[in-house]
């Protein structure tokens, strides 16, 4: 299967579905006719575009052209002169002779290392990133696919996007350590698939000047395609070796046919395909943002609590040790243009496990954009004030909601009692319902506030809406909580009282917009 010649891909398009080669869809992309890939799944998603984008840049860059909108001839000639070898070796899926090179397989140095090859996987859902092939992110071992396709996505997911799965399964160069996470980030506007895939290119060609000068390593007629030279199973990669544009392969797998069905075999290493391993992630990938924890810096290692409005702010706003990825900075002339910040990644839950596939989404506005990116001033107001904001929603869940909701269940004592582990568990399910309420429409505040000047009336209405899901949450809690019948009229006044009394202590601005009947106790109660 030739990805060059043949129609390998499945593509929804405005008049229909279709079927097409590397060199047509990338021809598709430009033309902006592509309306989905079917056989792409969402996890895989972001692998595919970016080892769109760096192939095209690199064919690009070396044609010395800017635009990625050009012909599937054009695109064909470019890969093949891209991989340097009179055969296509580089783009079919399978090639039985071991010593040459297959798309996304490198060549071994000795035939005889293939006999320590064993049996990987019989499906691409069982070679893609081993965390993934999980029933509880995506059903695992499902049946043969009769789409090739299935194959390329679970190749690049598994070479271009694995961390350390135990000794001889080595991670990628583009995250933090083997037990890291290759996180991507990025600013997209209302455009489609091939919209995006033209937008970043380009700006991933502008990138390249900067990846060609010190402290950057990589050579302008450097290495992309790394299944391309022998590999023993033991010497690294320098990059030094290496274009900007590379694109990596973390593991020694081969497909082969057996009985008519495509396989996949594996042999561990001797370590990693690239010695980065001091980079710590940080090689250039422009959607990958960095963090400095104070004593170094290196590649965001997404874990929990994930994309937590928290992480987004720091995020937006390069707060708290983070630096924007390359890729959120948005075009010179569409700065006051409403666009999206979106994040995802499938986070390292320890050896060969996952937490899962997470991914977010923040809109901003125009008026919100023209101020995050037109000014220093106007862009810190807003830091600011998205800090007061996380400040605040801290304090009613911890300050004012779990005093309350251990009232409750504890049955209105006199004393709180903050170690009784049955209780905390239901306290916690219960913060993390009242978190994904305010996690929804923290930014929508954020971003409403710009046409405001009165910093003080905008905290105020944050305030107002904070205290009202956090009233709804005990309220809830109460009628769905196990109480003690005879002294369910005291837990629950007490619960209230608590409430109150912790909010006005808390927040005593809010005692001027609350009618007088809501009741206090005292500030012993309260945390």
């Amino acid at each position: 299967m030739n990805l060059l010649t043949e129609p390998v891909f499945r593509v929804q398009t405005a008049t229909g579905p279709q079927a097409m080669s590397l060199p047509g869809l990338l021809a598709a992309l430009g033309a902006d006719t592509v309306e989905s890939l079917p056989g792409l799944q969402r996890h895989q998603e972001d692998a595919f575009h970016i080892f769109l984008c760096y192939l095209a840049g690199a064919v690009l860059a070396r044609a010395g052209v800017q635009d990625p909108v050009q012909s599937e001839a054009f695109w064909r000639t470019g890969l093949r002169q891209l991989a340097g070898r009179d055969d296509d070796c580089a783009w079919a899926l399978v090639v039985e002779e071991v010593t040459q090179p297959a798309f996304m397989q490198a060549p071994l140095v000795n035939k005889a290392d293939w006999a320590a090859f064993k049996p990987k996987a019989d499906t691409p859902d069982a070679l893609d990133v081993l965390q993934t092939a999980k029933n509880h992110d995506v059903k695992s071992q499902r049946v043969h696919e009769d789409h090739p396709e299935c194959w390329v996505y679970a190749l690049i997911s598994l070479q271009t996007m694995t961390g350390l799965m135990g000794r001889g399964n080595y991670g990628i160069a583009r995250m933090n350590s083997g037990t890291g996470s290759r996180v991507c980030v990025g600013l997209r506007y209302d455009e489609a698939l091939g919209g995006r895939w033209r937008r970043e290119t380009r700006k991933l060609l502008d990138y390249r000047a900067e990846l060609l000068v010190n402290p950057w390593p990589y050579r302008s007629d450097g290495l992309v395609l790394l299944w391309l030279p022998s590999w023993d199973l033991q010497t690294a990669l320098p990059l030094t070796k290496l274009d900007p544009f590379f694109i990596e392969i973390a593991r020694a797998v081969r497909l082969t046919v057996n009985n008519g069905w495509i396989q996949a075999l594996g042999v561990g290493t001797a370590g990693n395909r690239i010695a980065a391993k001091e980079q710590k992630g940080i090689v250039g990938d422009p959607w990958t943002p960095l963090v400095d924890d104070g004593k170094e810096k290196k590649a965001w290692t997404v874990m929990a609590p994930f994309f937590s409005p928290q992480r987004l702010r720091n995020l937006i706003f390069e707060k708290e040790g983070f630096a924007a990825a390359a890729m959120q900075q948005p075009d010179p002339d569409r700065t006051a243009q409403a666009c999206w910040v979106q994040a995802a990644v499938l986070s390292p839950g320890g050896m060969g496990k996952t937490d899962g596939f997470h991914e977010a989404t923040v809109r901003i506005p125009a008026r919100a954009a023209a101020r995050l990116f037109g000014g220093d001033a106007a862009r810190e107001r807003l830091a600011e004030l998205s800090g007061l904001g996380l400040n605040d929603a801290a304090a009613m869940q911890n300050k004012v909601l779990k005093p309350a909701l251990y009232a409750w269940l504890e049955a209105g004592p006199e004393q709180i009692d903050w170690d009784k582990r049955e209780v905390s568990a239901w306290v916690e399910q219960t913060v993390r319902s009242f978190a994904a309420i305010w996690h929804t429409v923290f930014f929508d505040w954020l971003w409403n506030s710009v046409d405001q000047a009165d910093a003080d009336a905008v905290r105020c209405f944050w305030l107002q809406t904070l205290e009202r899901h956090a009233r709804q949450t005990l309220a809830g809690a109460i009628a769905r909580f196990p109480a003690r019948t005879g002294r369910y009229y005291r837990s629950r006044v007490r619960a209230n009282g608590v409430f109150s009394g912790c909010l006005f202590k808390i927040f005593p601005e809010l005692k001027e917009i609350t009618d007088a009947r809501r009741r206090t106790v005292t500030d012993a109660t309260c945390p």
